[in-house]
């Protein structure tokens, strides 16, 4: 059966054997044996023999006397949450092990307890380095993956909203224009808290005219006509408002 509490736990969590969650029904912060999901909330005391000791060492000592070492219980999880072969286990509890009891532990002796050579001890050893390595790698791998999943979620939400934005203008635009081909405005006389309607009008009409382009007075006027009656309303607003630009003396307007 899978653990999901140790396959989503951090290698901190995983060397501690142990994670500290905050419990949904009353928000208190916990830690949670990977085990056993034993917990232990964070501001409790516990009494252990002559002690009383907090939450964080609680699950410590529950994990030391329940368990044993954090280090042989993950050494018995499943291949395919280890990765490791039966032999690279055996290797590696004959080693971890042999030192947590004050041996000076030789290659030898360990290739006589499971029966293979020195030589071979010595590549096990080597191969769980290299795969050490590795893992590094594959976590830093995974964790820019799921960086980049996460902006592409922000994307793709950013996209959602920008999309549900223009569908909300090409609305409004329906009930401020007659016609959108030719643009035909109906009105332009708003209260100023219809302001972004007015907004909108302006950013609309500024689609007829050409970036980068001179234009005169008279060619301003002969566009705006076709779009309202009082033009000159129209173009002097786009003018206050910054859409455009004039000389001193009005003989040139261009897109700003």
């Amino acid at each position: 059966m899978k653990n999901n509490k140790i396959e989503n736990a951090t290698i901190k969590e995983l060397v501690n054997g142990s994670i500290l969650q905050e419990r949904l029904i009353d928000k208190e912060k916990v830690y949670t044996c990977l085990f056993c999901h034993t917990g232990f909330g964070e501001d409790d005391i516990y009494p252990f023999k002559k002690l009383l000791v907090n939450g964080k060492r609680a699950v410590k000592l529950h994990i030391y006397h329940e368990h044993g070492e954090v280090f042989n219980n993950l050494l018995e999880l499943d291949k395919n949450q280890t990765g490791l072969t039966d032999t690279q286990k055996e290797f590696l509890s004959n080693y971890y092990n042999g030192m947590n009891y004050d041996e000076d532990v030789t290659d030898k002796e360990i290739a006589e307890k499971m029966n293979i050579s020195a030589s071979t001890v010595r590549f096990q050893r080597y191969s769980f380095r290299e795969k050490a390595k590795q893992a590094k790698i594959i976590l830093a791998l995974a964790e820019l993956l799921e960086e980049m999943e996460n902006k592409h979620k922000v994307w793709k939400e950013k996209e959602g909203k920008s999309s549900k934005f223009v569908d909300e203008n090409q609305k409004m635009l329906e009930t401020l224009f007659i016609s959108m081909n030719p643009l035909v405005l109906k009105t332009f006389d708003f209260k100023k808290k219809k302001e972004e309607k007015r907004m909108l009008i302006m950013k609309t009409i500024m689609q007829q005219f050409e970036k980068e382009k001179k234009y005169t007075n008279k060619e301003v006027d002969a566009i705006l006509k076709e779009i309202y009656a009082d033009y000159a309303t129209i173009r002097r607003s786009l003018i206050d408002y910054g859409f455009m630009e004039r000389t001193g003396d009005n003989r040139e307007y261009w897109v700003k």
